[in-house]
């Protein structure tokens, strides 16, 4: 199959994506809030996060969505297995395990001297005439195809999730609730959110250095300008804050930064009529537990289970009758320097094609315009950078 022939059929699949439990759930259309999961290999934090997920009270009024970069027949048992509630699996379909060898994997003919210093790199990779030799970033590091992976799967995630799944099944009121594949969810992570949706944008997870005084914190809630480090964990959005962000896309894809949150943060801080304010929940009720990743290679899963026993041992003083703003702050912490790692055109014009979720006939005549321009071969509402 040719490269175009494999995005159409993940296209396909995830247009026709079959939604798993509805006969005992009722219709999709009957959900209350999205829950949309990012999932790579790691199948044994996606297990206890599964499980922490089927304790969690009204998860039963969810759709729960699995998004992959990866395939993996235990991966696929282990989410139709669910029976909690609404399943539903899509698919980012420029994955690199699809494309090894090719971007947006890794090309043989691209350059590839991460580590290298920047005049080295670039005149090397300019002497050898690497097809990407032109576009380091601005360390002059070469892009590598597992690290921008992980910002384009979350842009095409929210793109999808929001433009595709829910006005597909006119959900577009609903809150949607980003977690990842290394996440835990406390038993009232649902019962706690819907005490405070009249805000734009919640983060139900923080990252504390101790949880002594969890109990203490059940109630509390704080209010600040979001900062990406800070409040990038179990991140609820609406579609008004969604579509303030996707406004800024072109921002968004030509940030060189890497990761997906900075990126986000330099939005908010560039682009958006004001500083993106954030609710949080004082106690987190969505814990990460991961170890290892793309920088970290050691894992020690049953160490990072550990953390869910805080769970059980404050079960007692979580769904609290009702909770309170305990703290509110103005101060905004200065965005660092971005780093790098997304200087390739080709990932500028990746990440802002997926933004693209109508047919190309259905554009504004600038979209439009800006994809034929953009791309060599256009085969349906995917676009293939070359």
């Amino acid at each position: 199959m040719s490269k175009e022939e494999i995005i159409t059929s993940i296209e396909f699949l995830n247009e026709n994506s079959e939604v798993l439990n509805v006969n005992k759930f009722g219709p999709v259309q009957n959900s209350k809030i999205i829950i949309a999961v990012q999932i790579h290999n790691r199948i044994e934090y996606l297990r206890h996060l599964i499980d922490t997920l089927e304790k969690a009270k009204n998860i039963e009024d969810s759709l729960l969505i699995f998004s992959h970069d990866f395939a993996s027949i235990e991966i696929n048992k282990l989410i139709r297995d669910i029976k909690f509630c609404r399943v539903m699996q899509i698919f980012y379909p420029y994955n690199i395990q699809l494309f090894p060898n090719i971007y947006p994997g890794q090309d043989p003919e691209d350059f590839q001297g991460y580590k290298v210093k920047t005049d080295k790199t670039y005149c090397r990779a300019k002497r050898i005439r690497c097809k990407n030799w032109q576009y380091p970033d601005k360390y002059g590091h070469y892009r590598v195809a597992k690290i921008t992976q992980i910002k384009h799967h979350w842009w095409w995630k929210i793109n999808y999730v929001f433009d595709g799944i829910a006005k597909r099944y006119r959900l577009d009121q609903l809150w949607v609730i980003f977690l990842e594949e290394d996440h835990y969810v406390s038993p009232d992570f649902l019962y706690v959110l819907k005490k405070f949706v009249i805000y734009s944008l919640i983060s139900l997870g923080s990252h504390l250095k101790t949880f002594n005084n969890y109990e203490n914190e059940v109630s509390k809630l704080g209010v600040h300008p979001w900062f990406s480090s800070k409040h990038n964990m179990g991140m609820a959005i609406n579609s008004v804050t969604w579509q303030l962000i996707k406004n800024c896309s072109l921002l968004f894809c030509s940030y060189d930064d890497y990761n997906w949150d900075w990126s986000l943060l330099h939005v908010s801080t560039s682009c958006l009529p004001k500083w993106l304010q954030v609710i949080i929940t004082k106690a987190p009720r969505v814990l990460h537990v991961g170890d290892c990743g793309v920088h970290t290679h050691q894992c020690a899963v049953h160490n990072a289970a550990q953390q869910v026993n805080l769970f059980s041992r404050v079960s007692e003083s979580l769904f609290p009758n009702s909770v309170f703003v305990s703290e509110t702050s103005r101060r905004t912490l200065k965005p660092s320097k971005e780093n790098g790692g997304w200087g390739d055109k080709r990932d500028h014009e990746l990440c802002y094609n997926n933004t693209l979720t109508d047919p190309l006939h259905q554009l504004s005549d600038h979209s439009a315009h800006f994809a034929l321009n953009m791309v060599d071969n256009i085969t349906s509402r995917f676009l293939f950078p070359t």
